[in-house]
């Protein structure tokens, strides 16, 4: 199997707030995006538990204690994978915000890239669930904690934005008694049960008939369809433009304009 993971993401600061790196500061940064591949290499052969920060340590060339400058505890080495993982979903968002077509076809977008990341990521994919648990977020660090919070939001804003357009534009009708806040919500919990539910059941040997993309397809027509969100799916090959935003994808990453890295990270490269 070919490596198909995404290439590193880095911090992201407020929007209009662009600092000057120091040497200092990008050699820092460096070397915690080290550490957290390190942390994903970890994670990926031994699971959540194999991950200590003993272990950390004893894989990377850094002291316990440069170690701990960078990460309070190995929950908060969690939830900056959880950061790494929201800000590559980022990207993917908005790219997938630059699809050209009617409003639902831009919303199919948007799940098309939440599937591309789970397949491409699913160490980190995961992360994002473990990171939201009780016990990591109070061994957090405040600030990872608020970084995490503050890119949710901005991945939501573009949930929301798809689903404002639809309602302008006539397409789809809010019922009485349903928020635009429960849609999204719906949206979103639609796409992470399928995503993260499908390669540990086929692991068990269940479902082994179902492909992937197929699956995610057919559950977001049948929820949109639900939802009354034309043009519905007896009256639109969605097919086709599930198969268009994935060419729309691999054109750009082929030709190196996907925003899978930040500009700071770009200048690197």
């Amino acid at each position: 199997m070919t490596d198909a993971r995404l290439p590193a993401a880095i911090a992201v600061t407020a929007p209009g707030v662009a600092p000057m790196p120091t040497a200092r500061s990008k050699a820092r940064q460096q070397r915690e995006q080290q550490l957290l591949e390190l942390a994903q290499q970890i994670l990926r052969q031994d699971g959540f538990t194999g991950l200590t920060m003993d272990r950390l340590t004893s894989m990377s060339d850094v002291s316990k204690g440069t170690l701990y400058n960078h990460f309070s505890s190995k929950e908060d080495v969690l939830t900056a994978l959880s950061v790494d993982s929201l800000q590559r979903l980022l990207q993917l968002f908005q790219h997938a915000s630059s699809f050209t077509g009617h409003s639902r076809e831009r919303a199919l977008a948007l799940h098309h890239a939440y599937h591309k990341f789970s397949a491409a990521e699913p160490t980190l994919f995961l992360c994002l669930l473990s990171a939201a648990t009780p016990g990591v977020m109070e061994k957090s660090s405040p600030a990872r904690l608020q970084q995490r919070q503050q890119l949710e939001m901005q991945l939501l804003q573009y949930c929301q934005r798809v689903l404002s357009d639809a309602l302008a534009d006539g397409s789809l009708q809010l019922p009485v008694g349903v928020s635009l806040e429960q849609w999204s919500f719906i949206n979103w919990a639609l796409a992470f049960g399928c995503n993260a539910l499908f390669v540990p059941l086929r692991q068990l040997g269940l479902f082994s008939g179902l492909a992937a993309p197929q699956v995610n397809l057919h559950s977001i027509n049948l929820l949109f369809d639900g939802m009354g969100w034309l043009p519905l799916s007896s009256g639109w090959d969605y097919q086709q433009s599930w198969q268009q935003i994935g060419q729309m994808f691999g054109s750009q990453i082929a030709e190196g304009t996907t925003p899978l890295l930040p500009q700071c990270a770009q200048e690197q490269a």
